[in-house]
């Protein structure tokens, strides 16, 4: 008789239990900052051009030593990558599409990814590695120092949001917020390359000229036991 009883107190206690662990709530919030870019990099073209693939290989060597040259004689302000092969193959022909060059041509292409201290650095830069030989560059990529210390700054925010909302579903659902289960961080954004704003002056087709900004967004998701 007693073992029965035992078994009948812990029959619905399991149960219980049962259902406080799988009453969870999960929300999600987020926290968006925008930060004015402190730096900005970009990639040098040069290019080189020969009767075969590698004729045009050989005159990208020679003039990406004089390039970059010029990019480190502009001391510490500036950061250069080692220079990437990235491409050789028939020239395209300027003068129609498709096709190719006439006579018969190659171009090779390489690149150097360079970074600048500081946005206003980015004219003179250029100027110095198209004066030294380089083909052009592509547009600007901007970036935030300060972009790591502001996501952790949100953090705190986005859980403290997270558990507001938390405790309001609780309570719509007739219970209250129990114990953490787990939480985690997530974060999105654009203050990392290649995911960034790049200025823009086109005012084509009604589009307004925008100034560069970087996104940083830090996400959390938590998850809550519902105790009712």
């Amino acid at each position: 008789m007693r073992s029965r009883y035992l078994l009948a107190l812990l029959v619905p206690l399991s149960l219980e239990a049962q259902a406080t662990r799988d009453s969870v709530i999960t929300v999600s919030a987020s926290r968006t900052t925008r930060v004015v870019p402190d730096r900005a990099s970009f990639y040098v073209v040069v290019e080189g051009n020969g009767e075969t693939a590698t004729d045009a290989t050989a005159k990208v060597e020679i003039k990406l030593k004089p390039v970059i040259d010029a990019l480190k004689a502009l001391g510490a302000k500036v950061e250069t990558d080692r220079p990437i092969a990235y491409s050789v193959g028939p020239t395209i022909n300027p003068n129609g599409y498709p096709g190719v060059a006439t006579p018969p041509s190659n171009t090779a292409r390489s690149l150097i990814r360079v970074q600048v201290t500081r946005a206003d650095q980015m004219a003179t830069v250029a100027a110095v590695a198209l004066a030294a030989g380089a083909s052009g560059m592509t547009g600007p990529t901007f970036e935030a120092t300060a972009a790591d210390s502001i996501r952790r700054a949100r953090i705190a925010e986005a859980l403290a949001a997270a558990r507001a909302d938390a405790q309001v579903i609780a309570a719509s659902l007739d219970g209250r917020l129990g114990a953490l289960v787990d939480a985690s961080t997530t974060t999105a954004g654009n203050f990392a390359f290649p995911n960034v704003s790049q200025l823009n002056f086109d005012a084509r087709f009604m589009q307004s000229a925008t100034a560069p900004e970087v996104v940083v967004t830090t996400s959390v998701t938590v998850r809550f036991r519902l105790i009712r």
